[in-house]
């Protein structure tokens, strides 16, 4: 029984403080809420609730979660990124309109409105520091969703078979056209050294199917550099190779593969 109430000692001394911590600033028709969790900048977000009438209440981010996000360089327009931000407020009954995260209730719901908004606005916010196991796949998703945009005109996951009998899945494949020959496309979240020797190895096996295939194909890694840059002795077997190393954010000579 002491444990216990040792325990609910600690909660309430807990909630005590986590009240202590949140601030309210008189804002227009709106108060505030300045929060202790922290968004990727490392400034405190906010939230705002306002009054609709006697017993209704809306709460908002007034659009500053994804506003940040677009800051930092993050693209939400990114399928994987939209179908995250999509179940997020799903999850959490949160509305998502004009880049506004926001709830509507009745005052006495105000404790699990606070939540939920406050739930989503840091699941969105993580965003910007993605699980590892997703970066590859957002970053993946970019590209093929740039290629998409611009019209590109290849073929995702396309597969082709090496000398050796192998069947390779190539990334991107843009078919020849005009004097243009076939464009073989690697994406590459993160560059090097060991996945260089990898792709100049399935390079050479398409490559030596036969002389006419040689002839009438090029081979490209597309590789994002904000995750790593390029070694020496990548970029000699690269060059040894005759594979073009494209940085992510060279957008041009990228869209000189068309």
């Amino acid at each position: 029984m002491d444990t216990d109430m040792d325990t609910n000692q600690l909660l309430n001394d807990y909630m005590s403080w986590l009240r202590d911590q949140y601030t309210i600033k008189k804002i227009d028709q709106a108060d505030e809420v300045t929060t202790p969790f922290l968004n990727m900048i490392g400034d405190n977000m906010r939230l705002y609730v306002e009054r609709l009438s006697d017993s209704k209440l809306r709460l908002s981010d007034d659009g500053t979660t994804l506003e940040n996000l677009l800051l930092y360089g993050i693209n939400l327009n990114s399928p994987m990124r939209k179908q995250i931000m999509k179940e997020t407020t799903y999850r959490y009954n949160v509305d998502l309109f004009d880049d506004v995260l926001s709830v509507t209730g009745t005052s006495a719901n105000f404790p699990l409105m606070k939540q939920n908004l406050l739930a989503a606005m840091v699941t969105i916010n993580d965003l910007s520091i993605t699980k590892k196991t997703n970066i590859e796949r957002l970053f993946f998703d970019e590209v093929f969703t740039f290629m998409q945009d611009q019209d590109f005109g290849g073929l995702p996951q396309y597969q082709i078979s090496g000398k050796s009998g192998v069947d390779y899945i190539i990334d991107y494949t843009i078919p020849p056209k005009e004097k243009k020959p076939m464009r073989l496309i690697n994406f590459q979240n993160r560059i090097s050294f060991n996945q260089v020797v990898v792709n100049a190895y399935q390079y050479r096996d398409i490559a030596t199917r036969s002389h006419k295939i040689a002839s009438d194909i090029s081979y490209a890694i597309i590789y994002n550099n904000s995750e790593g840059s390029v070694t020496k002795r990548a970029e000699q077997i690269a060059r040894d190779a005759h594979i073009s190393l494209l940085s992510w954010s060279d957008k041009s000579h990228i869209l000189e593969l068309k």
